[in-house]
């Protein structure tokens, strides 16, 4: 779809003109992620490594502004006139852009930059790691993260909370015994209008009972697909063994 500026004052179209030929297609093409389910993996696993983040993201600075002084300090001023010229240097040699428009003249700085080069190598494959470590984690336990979020969803939609689940546990509790076999799992899930197939519910089940016990109480349900209100309904923080990481 293409947009077509009216005629008029260039003045008076420029919020137009920037509007609808940067900020609409960007816009139009975000609204895409809604068909992307997988793709708040990626958002999760920056979530989990955001931990170890910044004191990394610390390290680099350091590393940026003793290596920029240095830079600095060694080469002749009209080849680096001034720091930030020298942290310009520094942050493109440390991600390996290598845009070649600044470049050491002098010997010293050269040996300088040469020292940046294998220093930022060993350096810069920590935080990757940790980041690829974590998307590794994430895809690898993707299936049961996005029949978590499925789930969720769909009792948002439907307008259900935390506080609901331990009153539709006792309601489709037939047995009275305050847990639900996979039956009246079946059963809970289907009254409520979930939309989920007789497959997601099986692995939906078995999510909530990772010991294979055939039975699930309404804790074990809240624990994982709730657990900032476990203790707000129960009064206890979630287990170790059940507490969700995600």
């Amino acid at each position: 779809v293409g947009f077509v500026l009216p005629k008029s004052d260039e003045d008076t179209l420029n919020v137009a003109r920037w509007a609808l030929l940067s900020v609409v297609p960007v816009a139009r093409l975000l609204k895409t992620l809604r068909r992307f389910e997988k793709f708040h993996l990626l958002v999760m696993s920056f979530r989990l490594a955001a931990e170890a983040l910044p004191i990394l993201l610390y390290t680099l600075l350091v590393i940026t502004l003793v290596f920029a002084a240095a830079i600095y300090a060694v080469e002749p001023r009209d080849n680096i006139a001034s720091l930030p010229k020298a942290m310009w240097l520094t942050i493109v040699t440390m991600t390996t852009v290598g845009y070649g428009d600044v470049v050491p003249q002098s010997t010293q700085g050269s040996v300088v930059v040469a020292l940046l080069v294998v220093s930022s190598v060993l350096y810069m494959a920590m935080p990757l790691g940790i980041i690829g470590e974590a998307f590794t984690r994430v895809w690898r336990d993707r299936d049961r993260i996005i029949l978590m979020e499925r789930a969720r969803h769909k009792l948002d939609q439907w307008g259900y909370t935390a506080h609901d689940i331990p009153v539709l546990f006792q309601t489709f509790d037939s047995s009275g015994n305050g847990q639900l076999d996979l039956i009246e799992f079946n059963r809970m899930i289907f009254e409520m209008k979930l939309g989920l197939q007789e497959d997601r519910i099986i692995k939906l089940f078995e999510l909530f009972d990772p010991s294979g016990s055939g039975a699930i109480d309404d804790r074990a349900f809240i624990r994982v697909l709730f657990p900032g209100a476990y203790y707000e309904i129960y009064g206890c923080r979630p287990s170790v063994q059940g507490k969700s990481m995600w």
